[in-house]
């Protein structure tokens, strides 16, 4: 099985948010541990990019579109 959830970690013990369906009682897993993303809102991130930047983006954003412009 091979499962994603959302843990927090309380007195050096990951606890799930949300019962885990599917697990016995001591069962041993192998867990994976990665931040959870944080999401920004569209107004953080306005402007981090230079102008320069930006247009790089826009070309390569417009040659990938243009390779599947007929698959559509």
């Amino acid at each position: 099985m091979t499962k994603t959830i959302e843990v927090v970690y309380e007195d050096n013990v990951l606890k799930p948010l949300e019962p885990i369906e599917g697990l016995k009682e001591h069962e041993r897993m192998v867990a994976i541990l990665s931040r959870r993303p944080i999401k920004k809102g569209l107004r953080e991130i306005a402007g981090t990019l230079s102008h320069d930047e930006a247009e790089a983006m826009q070309r390569l954003i417009d040659e990938e579109f243009e390779k599947i412009e007929g698959e559509w």
